[in-house]
């Protein structure tokens, strides 16, 4: 009985410690930007002509890419090297959503309007239009 109720609470602490860290990574990301699901994200993107960035190293970005987007790897954000203009939109991906969330905080700290910024939600791996 005991084992039981030992394995239960650790399934239950781990379910538990994974939604928490999956609400706090969505509001992040809503605080950040606007957050759109693959299809409208690339779509408004192409649309209003926005600034896709590919926020993957050179090697995945090379293997595939979401059409028209720009390989800008998050370091050269870090170093204050994106060379974006603030007066068009910005959609932002990487592999999973964490980066693209780390890249718009300091898009917002160089002075970027929050309401310009659009992060893929999922990330590529959950992008269905390869």
């Amino acid at each position: 009985m005991n084992l039981f109720l030992v394995l239960f609470l650790v399934v239950f602490f781990w379910l538990l410690f994974v939604g928490v860290s999956w609400l706090f990574m969505f509001l992040l990301a809503k605080s950040r930007g606007t957050v759109l699901k693959g299809d409208e994200f690339y779509q408004k993107a192409t649309d209003e002509h926005g600034q896709l960035i590919d926020l993957r190293d050179s090697a995945p970005y090379k293997r595939s890419h979401m059409r028209n987007a720009r390989n800008i790897p998050t370091l050269n954000f870090t170093q204050g090297k994106s060379g974006l203009r603030k007066d068009r939109d910005i959609f932002l991906y990487d592999d999973s959503i964490r980066g693209a969330i780390r890249v718009a905080g300091i898009l917002k700290k160089q002075g970027f309007s929050k309401n310009k910024i659009f992060i893929l939600r999922g990330g590529y791996r959950q992008y269905k239009g390869r």
